[in-house]
């Protein structure tokens, strides 16, 4: 991204010093699942502000488990679905 690197708080491995920007651009975070549906984040989901300061981190944190959990900083703003008798989850704005 060639953003200068910072140290944010130790769950979260990357993170980058934003003080001097008005704005950036962020890679996309999209999650694929099976059978076909795709969770895409807006930046606001995956890079929080950490500290007063502009240090700005991914919010993504490491495991050692196998278990992957969408945390509720990434679910902010999203409408989920789940269709147990079919096995399907859904995805779309939620509006209220």
């Amino acid at each position: 991204m060639g953003l200068p690197r910072a140290h944010g708080p130790s769950i979260f491995d990357t993170c980058y010093d934003l003080s001097g920007f008005g704005s950036v651009r962020v890679p996309t975070v999209s999650f694929y699942f099976d059978d076909g549906p795709i969770l895409t984040l807006p930046a606001k989901n995956f890079m929080i502000p950490v500290d007063g300061m502009g240090t700005y981190c991914f919010a993504f944190a490491a495991s050692e488990s196998e278990l992957s959990i969408i945390g509720n900083i990434q679910q902010e703003g999203i409408h989920i679905s789940f269709d147990v008798a079919n096995n399907l989850v859904g995805f779309g704005p939620y509006t209220c």
